[in-house]
C-alpha cells in the first residue's frame, strides 16, 4: 500500500489495540480522594485521543435516507465507512468497512527508526473519502491513494471484501460517480481519468481498465479541480497553470544530504498562478471523450476601467446542466465579477456574461464569498457584504446580457457564513442571535425564482448552542451536521428540516455518534464564557472568550495568556478556533491556574463589515490596540495580576505577537510567536486583499512586518517555526533572530526539522513537544516558576 511506509505492514485490529498500549497512552484514574485525575500534555495529545475522532466526509445516498461518514469509535485517526439510516429510531450508526489497518514494527535497538515509525503509523488516515453509487447499494471509498468499491448494506460483524478498482503509485483524487453509476471519474497527476464499473452485484471480476480524459498535467500546469454536470454530459474543470510563478528554495536538512527544495511561491507584487476554467463534453455522460479537447471559457471584460478577473474563486452548474456560474475577482478583492456560461446544446461554444459585480475599494477579502443555484436554475444566489455584513442576494437568470438588478434575502446585525438552496428557499448558516455561533436557518424565497417581496427572518432550524457545519440531504429533508460546542467535543448529528419536526426538538436533533471515551467523563473540564468590552481607542465594542480555572476565586490574583491570538477565535465550538488544535493546551493552562482570554479584533467575521474592515493597510495596527483593549478589561475585573500576562499566536497571530511585544514594551510579561508572519512583503498574494500592491504601498508594509520594529523588544520572546514552511517561510524568523541577536535582545527559537506551517497539528510528537516548550516559557517568565 503506498503511503503507509516500509516498516509498517498490514495487521488485523488485535495487533491495532496492541500497539496502542505501547504508544505509551495511559488510562486516567483518581487519586485515593476520589478527586479527578489531572491532565497532561502527554495524555491530553496521545492515542487514542480523550476527545475521539471526529467524524467527517459526510456523503447522502441518492434518495437522502441514508448517510456515510468516516469514523473510528476507538479515538484512533484510521477512519473506516460507516452508514446511519434516517429511518432508525435509534440512529445506530454500522460500520461497513475494515480496510486494512497498519501495524508497527521496528527493531528494539533503534528508538529513533521506532519513534518514526510511529509518527507515520498515528498519522496513517484510513480512508479518506466516500461516495454513493447511484444505486444506493454500493459506496467508492478512497484508500491508500487507491478507490475501493464497498458493499453498503454488509453487515458490521461481517463487512463484505471491498474490491479494489485502483492500484497506482500516484493517488486518484476527487472521485464520483457519472449519473448512470456505470463510470468513475477522478484526477491523477494532474489529468482527469475515467474506468468503467462494472453493475454487477458481486462487483465482477479483476479491476477495470482507465481512461485518460485530460491531457493537461505537466510540471506546473494540472487541473486543479472539477465538476460534473448533474446530466453527467460535461465536465468543468479549473486548470492552475504555475509556470509563471518565481521560484524559492527551502533547505531540507533530514536527508542524507542537505539539499534546497524548490517551489513555485510568489510574493505580494509577482505573478500569482494563472487559473481558467474549461468545459469538456462527454457526449453519452458516461465518461466518454477525446483526450485534450477542452473549450476554455472567455472571461474577458468590455469593461476598460475594470481589472482583469485575475482570480477564479468558484464555480457551480445549473440544474439543467445548461450553464455555468463563476466567481471572479482581481488580486485586490476590490472588483468581484459574478459571470454566467450559456453552453447550449452539448457541444455547444462557452460564452460567459455578468449577472452580479460587486466592486468597492474598500473590501479587503474575498475568502466569505458563495454562490449556488436556486434549484429551479431561476435565481443565482450570491454572498456579499455590500451593506451591514454578508447576507444572502439573488439575481435572476435571463437571456439579456449585462448585470442583474440584485434582490436581498436576508439582512440585520448578523451574518450568513454558508448557503444551501431547498426548494422553497435556502438553508444557510449563520450567527443570528449569538455572533459567537454558527447555526443553521431556514430563509425563504416565494418559488425560488420570482421575488418574494424583500427579506424575510430566518426561521432556526438547529436547537443546541454552538457551531453546526451541516451538509444537506438531496431531498432537503435532513442535515447531517458536524456539531461542537465549547462543552461537546465535535461529533455528528442529525438534524431534520421539515417544519412537521419544528415543534419536537426531540425529533428535530439527534445524536448519531458518541466519540469522546469513557475516560474523559474522569477529567475536570472548563467551559468558557463569553464577555465583552470597549476598544480603548475609540470605544468600538469588543467580545472575548474568557476561560477561568477549576475552582476560581475571584479575590486571588491569576497570571494571563491572551491567545491564541488571531481573527473569528471568539467561538462556542470546541476548542475555539480548531484551525490548531488547543483546546488540550487551553485546558492544561487553566487546570495550572492560568486565565485565558480571545478577543475578535478587528478584521473579524460576523461582526459587521466596518469592524472587519478595520485592519486595511494596518497588520500590527487596530487588530494589537484591540488586543491591549483585552489587556485593560482584565484589568478591570481584578483577578489577573497585570504583571504577568502572556501572549501567544500562530502566522498572523504570530505576526500580533510579536509586534505586540515590539510596539507595546511593559504590557506583556513573555510572548510566543509560532510561525511569525514577521515580513509582509513575503506573504501570501491573497494578503493585497489587505494590503494591495509593496510598490504600491511601501510605507504600509514597512508598519507593519514586525522584523523592522524589532529594537522595541523588552520581555523574552520565543518563536517556534518549522523548517518545511511554504506558507511563512522558516528564513524569516531566522532574520528575525539574528537581528534580534545584534539588538542584544531576548529570544528563543525553537525550531521543528520536520514541520511544516501547521506545527502544532502535523503529528503527536511534535504536537507535544512544541506545547511543552510554551508552557515552559510561560511558567518561567509569566507565572514566574524556575526551569
Amino acid at each position: 500500500m503506498s503511503g503507509i511506509g516500509a516498516r509498517i505492514r498490514v495487521a488485523g485490529a488485535a495487533g491495532l489495540i496492541a500497539l496502542t498500549a505501547a504508544a505509551g497512552a495511559v488510562t486516567a484514574t483518581g487519586d485515593e480522594t476520589g478527586a479527578p485525575p489531572r491532565l497532561t500534555l502527554d495524555r491530553l495529545y496521545s492515542l487514542p485521543r480523550l476527545i475521539g475522532t471526529a467524524p467527517g466526509g459526510f456523503s447522502w445516498s441518492p434518495d437522502g435516507k441514508r448517510l456515510a461518514f468516516l469514523w473510528n469509535d476507538e479515538g484512533l485517526d484510521f477512519r473506516d465507512v460507516w452508514v446511519v439510516d434516517t429511518g432508525d429510531p435509534e440512529l445506530a450508526p454500522r460500520r461497513v468497512s475494515r480496510m486494512p489497518r497498519p501495524r508497527l514494527e521496528v527493531p528494539a535497538d533503534d528508538p529513533a527508526g521506532a519513534a518514526a515509525a510511529r509518527d507515520r503509523w498515528e498519522q496513517t488516515p484510513g480512508v479518506t473519502a466516500v461516495t454513493w453509487h447511484p444505486d444506493g447499494d454500493r459506496l467508492l471509498a478512497t484508500f491508500a491513494g487507491d478507490l475501493w468499491l464497498l458493499d453498503a448494506n454488509a453487515a458490521p460483524e461481517r463487512p463484505s471484501p471491498a474490491r479494489r478498482l485502483t492500484a497506482t503509485a500516484a493517488a486518484e483524487r476527487g472521485a464520483l460517480f457519472t449519473p448512470d453509476g456505470g463510470s468513475v471519474v477522478f484526477s491523477r497527476e494532474g489529468d482527469l481519468w475515467s474506468l468503467a464499473v462494472s453493475t454487477a452485484a458481486d462487483g465482477g471480476g479483476g479491476r477495470p481498465a482507465s481512461a485518460q480524459l485530460t491531457r493537461v498535467g505537466r510540471p506546473d500546469v494540472a487541473i486543479s479541480s472539477f465538476r460534473l454536470s448533474p446530466d453527467g454530459s460535461r465536465l468543468a474543470v479549473l486548470e492552475s497553470d504555475r509556470r509563471g510563478v518565481p521560484e524559492r528554495a527551502i533547505p531540507d536538512y533530514l536527508t542524507p544530504e542537505p539539499v534546497l527544495v524548490r517551489l513555485r511561491r510568489a510574493y505580494p507584487g509577482e505573478t500569482p498562478p494563472r487559473r481558467r476554467v474549461g468545459v469538456i463534453s462527454l457526449g453519452n455522460g458516461k465518461g466518454d471523450t477525446v483526450p485534450g479537447a477542452i473549450d476554455w471559457v472567455d472571461l474577458a471584460t468590455p469593461d476598460p476601467g475594470g481589472n482583469p478577473p485575475d482570480l477564479l474563486l468558484s464555480y457551480r452548474w445549473s440544474p439543467d446542466s445548461r450553464r455555468l456560474a463563476i466567481d471572479t475577482s482581481d488580486l485586490y478583492a476590490k472588483d468581484r465579477r459574478i459571470f454566467v456560461v450559456d453552453l447550449g446544446a452539448p457541444g455547444g461554444r462557452p460564452g460567459a456574461r455578468i449577472v452580479a459585480r460587486d466592486h468597492d475599494v474598500e473590501n479587503e477579502t474575498f475568502y466569505f464569498w458563495r454562490i449556488a443555484w436556486s434549484r429551479d436554475g431561476g435565481s443565482l444566489y450570491f454572498l456579499s457584504d455590500r451593506d451591514e455584513d454578508y447576507h444572502v442576494w439573488a439575481v435572476e437568470i435571463s437571456g439579456e446580457p449585462g448585470p442583474r438588478e440584485a434582490r436581498r434575502l436576508t439582512h440585520g446585525a448578523w451574518a450568513v457564513a454558508e448557503m444551501y438552496p431547498v426548494e422553497d428557499g435556502l438553508v444557510v448558516v449563520g450567527n443570528h442571535g449569538r455572533a459567537e455561533e454558527r447555526q443553521i436557518f431556514h430563509v425563504a424565497d416565494g418559488d425560488g425564482g420570482a421575488n418574494s417581496g424583500g427579506p424575510t427572518e430566518p426561521a432556526r432550524l438547529s436547537i443546541r448552542a454552538g457551531t453546526h457545519a451541516p451538509v444537506i440531504s438531496p431531498d432537503g429533508g435532513h442535515a447531517a451536521v458536524a456539531f461542537s460546542s465549547d462543552s461537546t467535543p465535535p461529533d455528528l448529528f442529525l438534524t431534520r428540516l421539515d417544519p412537521a419536526a419544528h415543534a419536537d426538538a426531540a425529533r428535530r436533533e439527534r445524536r448519531v455518534t458518541r466519540s469522546p471515551l469513557e475516560e474523559f467523563s474522569r477529567y475536570r473540564w472548563v467551559t468558557p464564557r463569553y464577555v465583552s468590552f470597549p476598544s480603548h481607542l475609540d470605544g468600538t465594542p469588543l467580545h472575548g472568550r474568557l476561560t477561568l480555572p477549576p475552582d476560581f476565586d475571584p479575590a486571588k490574583k491569576y497570571p494571563a495568556i491572551l491567545g491564541s491570538v488571531y481573527t473569528d477565535s471568539v467561538r462556542n465550538q470546541w476548542g475555539g478556533r480548531t484551525a490548531h488544535p488547543t483546546w488540550g493546551l487551553d485546558q492544561y493552562l487553566a487546570q495550572e491556574g492560568y486565565v485565558l482570554l480571545n478577543v475578535d479584533m478587528r478584521g473579524s467575521w460576523g461582526r459587521g463589515r466596518e469592524h472587519r474592515r478595520g485592519i486595511r493597510l494596518d497588520y500590527g495596527g487596530m487588530d494589537i490596540e484591540d488586543l491591549e483593549s483585552g489587556v485593560r478589561f482584565l484589568a478591570g475585573e481584578g483577578y489577573v495580576d497585570m504583571e504577568r500576562v502572556g501572549i501567544w499566536g500562530s502566522s498572523y497571530g504570530g505576526l500580533m505577537t510579536a509586534m505586540s511585544l515590539f510596539r507595546k514594551p511593559g504590557l506583556y510579561a513573555a510572548g510566543v510567536a509560532g510561525a511569525p508572519a514577521t515580513n509582509v512583503w513575503h506573504a501570501l498574494t491573497g494578503q493585497m486583499a489587505v494590503m494591495m500592491r509593496p510598490e504600491d504601498q511601501p510605507a504600509e508594509y514597512a508598519d507593519s512586518s514586525p522584523f523592522l520594529h524589532a529594537d522595541g523588544l523588552e520581555e523574552p520572546l520565543m518563536i517556534i517555526h518549522g523548517m518545511r514552511d511554504r506558507i511563512v517561510l522558516f528564513k524569516d524568523s531566522v532574520v528575525l533572530v539574528q537581528r534580534l541577536i545584534q539588538l542584544g535582545k531576548d529570544v528563543d527559537l525553537v525550531a521543528l526539522p520536520d514541520a511544516g506551517h501547521g506545527w502544532d497539528n502535523e503529528g503527536l510528537a511534535q504536537t507535544r513537544f512544541s506545547f511543552k516548550k510554551l508552557v515552559q516559557h510561560f511558567d518561567r517568565h509569566v507565572k514566574g516558576e524556575k526551569p
